[in-house]
């Protein structure tokens, strides 16, 4: 299949209107999770407190999901890219590919930092996320690298796919770079680490969104191995970026949660 054909099976009905309410179904399981920990959380506080502390949690809950999604987002986008190149799907000039032969490595890089730039831009302008401070987006983006670690290593040994090798080399030494830097001490390390963990159930539910997106799509035959295991999952991670930007636009998970809170 050629590049053309790939956009018209990913822009077919009823493939893609089953795929969207899917990942609705997904975005909504996601909200039910994180509103009744919030719920849950709420009560260990005083009752006259319960309903903000409810409202507030909820909201620091869904934004760290969806900086974390965000940041999972990008860099699947220019991964998918770099893949495309790469694999000659664009059917690029003789010139052309022995620029990109010569240079790729460095071109990943820029990719990699371009897609950094993109979050802070989504994540100030089309998903605007006021609660969780810049110390805790660098945790959740360092939690979107061990994320990128976990999906290419299902890629390599589940699905037997060589092709990301040179990607993921760059994920692990960014990771390890994050831990381990020239002039760290062991508490810096054990710093990061602490704070990494305290993340661990919101990386857990994005992987939990990715399996379920996976699981149907490349089931139903609507997301495609062919055009690359990460393209596809790029798509199918727009599909709820899609929905997010959507319902945070009206502010229907804050107005649901406001609405229990003041039940409590």
């Amino acid at each position: 299949m050629l590049l053309p054909d790939y956009i018209r099976h990913y822009l077919s009905l009823p493939g893609l209107l089953f795929f969207l309410l899917i990942s609705l179904a997904v975005v909504i399981l996601i909200h039910t999770i994180l509103l009744a920990a919030a719920r849950k959380k709420a009560f260990c506080y005083r009752k006259s407190d319960r309903a903000f502390a409810m409202t507030d949690l909820f909201n620091r809950y869904t934004e760290r999901y969806y900086e974390l999604m965000l940041s999972a987002t990008s860099t699947l986008l220019f991964t998918g890219i770099f893949f495309l190149i790469d694999f000659d799907y664009f059917s690029v000039s003789t010139r052309t590919w022995a620029f990109w032969e010569h240079y790729r490595d460095f071109i990943l890089l820029a990719f990699i930092i371009v897609s950094i730039i993109l979050i802070s831009i989504v994540d100030h302008f089309f998903i605007p996320l006021r609660i969780i401070e810049k110390e805790e987006k660098s945790t959740l983006r360092m939690a979107g690298m061990l994320y990128m670690l976990i999906i290419f290593a299902y890629i390599k040994f589940i699905y037997l796919d060589d092709n990301y090798d040179a990607i993921l080399i760059y994920f692990i030494t960014m990771v390890i770079g994050r831990f381990v830097y020239f002039d760290a001490s062991f508490r810096d390390f054990c710093q990061s680490m602490k704070e990494l963990i305290d993340q661990l159930p919101i990386l857990l539910l994005v992987l939990l969104s990715t399996a379920l997106l996976a699981l149907y799509g490349f089931k139903s035959g609507y997301l495609l191995a062919s055009n690359g295991v990460v393209v596809s999952m790029f798509l199918a991670h727009f599909f709820v970026i899609f929905e997010i930007f959507l319902i945070t636009r009206i502010r229907l998970p804050q107005k649901i949660a406001e609405g229990i809170a003041g039940k409590l």
